[in-house]
């Protein structure tokens, strides 16, 4: 009986946490299938009474610069995630093969720095591009977001390096391969789909923080991400809400489309090298 109701009270704690969680999307989608003038009555309805998709049209006369938008985000993106990966595959690889003095402390280190926010480090990195001239660039916003990617895409390629047997490398050194052919040609296609997770995680990550670094970073519109550029549109007096929620769902799908595109590479890549460190 008693482990009845802890079933339904956990079951009932999900479904709530899950409507908190949806409602803001559910709100969004509704509000760019609404006419204008249904938008703004009071109460609002729950469901469109008159569903349209003209404002799916209409959104690049409210932000004529959308599509640059999207590019500018999805170039930052890409950007990061190639970046995360360049540098992530040598350090994990070093890690989970060298015996580096201070190796516990390294990953120690990496857990540790997941837990900053991107906001506690703004004024550091606005101080690094500044100094590097980067300010207003793209190789800036690459090079911020990738900050905060690389200490979880190193541990979790380490963790999956740390999977592969030793064998099979020194197996195709005696065959006369160097180390770093063995990697290309044995290791890292064993570890593609591990790659795989981390280069989505990156890309998203990269999608989700560009907001508050292009804040600091970015003042040209040209460079713009789309949650930057979509702001200045919010921040006016007169806010046409259907046409704004309409171009921001089309924001919000690009990572969501790719991470249900790849879904099968990421659990396969979180969870194969499930291995202690």
């Amino acid at each position: 009986m008693r482990k009845g109701l802890a079933k339904v009270a956990t079951h009932g704690l999900v479904m709530l946490f899950l409507v908190f969680m949806l409602l803001p999307i559910y709100q969004m989608v509704i509000t760019a299938l609404k006419p204008e003038a249904e938008a703004w009555l009071v109460p609002p309805s729950l469901v469109p009474r008159r569903p349209t998709l003209e404002n799916f049209a209409e959104m690049f006369e409210i932000v004529p610069r959308l599509p640059r938008f999207l590019g500018n985000s999805f170039i930052y993106g890409l950007g990061v995630s190639l970046v995360s990966l360049g540098v992530a595959v040598p350090a994990a690889y070093g890690l989970s093969r060298h015996p580096i003095p201070g190796r516990r402390g390294i990953l120690f280190l990496l857990v540790y720095a997941n837990m900053f926010a991107p906001i506690m480090l703004l004024v550091p990195l606005y101080d690094i591009i500044r100094v590097l001239g980067l300010l207003n660039t793209r190789p800036a916003m690459i090079l911020a977001g990738s900050v905060f990617t690389l200490p979880l895409s190193v541990l979790l390629l380490a963790s999956y390096f740390e999977a592969v047997p030793r064998s099979l490398e020194e197996a195709a050194w005696v065959d006369g391969c160097s180390r770093l052919r063995a990697l290309g040609q044995v290791v890292l296609p064993l570890v593609l789909p591990a790659m795989v997770a981390v280069a989505i995680y990156a890309f998203i990550t990269g999608w989700s923080q560009q907001f508050v670094l292009a804040l600091v970073l970015i003042q040209s519109p040209d460079l713009m991400p789309i949650t930057q550029g979509l702001y200045q549109f919010f921040s006016r007096s007169s806010v046409r809400w259907p046409e704004l929620m309409a171009a921001s769902l089309v924001a919000a799908s690009v990572p969501m489309l790719l991470f249900m595109l790849v879904q099968r590479y990421i659990v396969q890549g979180l969870t194969a090298g499930a291995v202690k460190m």
